[in-house]
């Protein structure tokens, strides 16, 4: 009867269309709940990069009922490398066979991001509870009575049961409940590219993502499509605020950025003929992004900068953790987003700081990255496990 009741009630509004409003759709039908995705642009899709997937990521799309076809389309890899880019030895091999899988309950994989946007757009086209809607893009919300009048840029209004502002790190919701302004850069730039197989060097073709340490700067690749295509992304400590973030570059400006870099690293960058560039920002963890019948989710609720991999991951984690808690709570949605806030909040703010902590460990210099270096010596498969269980491990919810 429960079940019954919630098909009939109005549709929780999702603000965001991407990996985490999608999955937020998902958790919510599998417990009865309609839900209708707004997503301001023209066609739902995701920018052509690289994903990692981490055994949390991939044990929620399993719960979602996605896990197998998002699978399909990714490679399940048998180790992390990093290397020294100044010296060109191995600094950490940190190997994910059996063992890893059997202590976290999934593989590590690498993907193309509209692989996995694509396995949770057909889980939520498959769903008669989800109303999909693009080009409509969330302007305003109020509270109205127990529910949530939305307003879109078009001048429509939505009265909908609850609202998920699940827009990303420029988030039209969260500017009305957190009132933070606009993310501020975190004092780096990412180029991003794909190399064809075909052009990438036959010795540095390996079935797992290599990651170069240097001084100020990181750069990782992977493949990704069935080896069709090689995933490259390359950071660089920077101030630089360049006004059109997905803005192409030369290799000219990108280059001299990496100076200093052995001779493997240089030899990817020289491959791409454009690369696209953009800032990366963060903002610092709050303790409320909740209010009333209105939430956050993903990166609008917690941004982080990408160097330990987690920002899907931890959008994933929201989306399940909301859905249990709104049928917990039978659809008193206040009462949901209020627990699902409680819940998520440390953990989040956790992996946010983590985050900006590994931005001295990857672009160690001098000394430090010596020290660097001897902290990852020696270390066994099991002692990494043991450092990543923390993160790795899905939460309870995640079932």
């Amino acid at each position: 009867m429960a079940v019954a009741l919630r098909k009939n009630m109005s549709p929780v509004a999702i603000a965001g269309g991407g990996i985490g409003g999608l999955a937020c759709a998902l958790a919510l039908a599998r417990h009865g709940f309609r839900s209708l995705v707004l997503e301001q642009a023209a066609e739902f899709g995701e920018a052509g990069v690289g994903l990692q997937m981490a055994p949390n990521a991939l044990s929620v799309l399993d719960a979602l009922g996605v896990g197998e076809p998002a699978k399909r389309h990714a490679l399940l890899i048998e180790r992390l490398l990093m290397m020294d880019a100044v010296t060109a030895t191995e600094v950490a091999n940190v190997p994910l066979d059996g063992r890893f899988r059997a202590r976290f309950g999934n593989p590590y994989a690498v993907a193309h991001r509209a692989d996995i946007h694509g396995a949770l757009l057909d889980g939520c086209r498959a769903q008669s509870l989800i109303e999909l809607r693009n080009g409509s893009r969330v302007a305003d919300f109020q509270q109205s009575g127990n529910g949530v009048a939305v307003f879109l840029e078009s001048g429509e209004r939505i009265e909908a049961a609850a609202l998920v502002g699940a827009d990303g790190v420029h988030s039209i919701v969260r500017k009305k409940i957190v009132g933070d302004g606009d993310p501020p850069p975190a004092g780096a730039v990412i180029y991003r590219a794909t190399i064809s197989v075909d052009e990438m060097p036959k010795d540095l073709q390996q079935p797992y993502p290599t990651f170069w340490a240097g001084p100020g700067w990181h750069m990782i690749y992977y493949p990704m499509r069935d080896w069709s295509v090689f995933n490259l992304g390359c950071t660089a400590v920077s101030n630089q605020t360049p006004p059109n973030d997905g803005e192409e570059v030369a290799p000219h400006h990108v280059m001299p950025l990496f100076a200093g870099s052995c001779a493997a690293p240089l030899r990817v960058l020289r491959i791409p003929k454009r690369f696209r560039r953009y800032v990366i920002r963060h903002r610092a963890p709050v303790e409320n992004w909740t209010q009333g019948t209105t939430t956050l989710l993903g990166d609008a609720a917690h941004p982080m900068v990408q160097y330990i991999a987690q920002g899907a991951a931890m959008a994933l984690e929201d989306a399940i953790c909301l859905g249990n808690f709104a049928a917990d709570c039978d659809g008193d949605f206040a009462r949901a987003f209020q627990r699902y806030q409680d819940v998520r909040t440390v953990r989040t703010a956790r992996v946010q700081i983590s985050s900006l902590m590994m931005d001295r460990i990857n672009h160690a210099k001098g000394l430090e990255r010596k020290v660097r270096n001897s902290l990852f010596e020696g270390r066994t498969a099991e002692e990494f496990y043991d450092r990543l269980a923390w993160l790795y491990t899905p939460p309870p919810y995640v079932k």
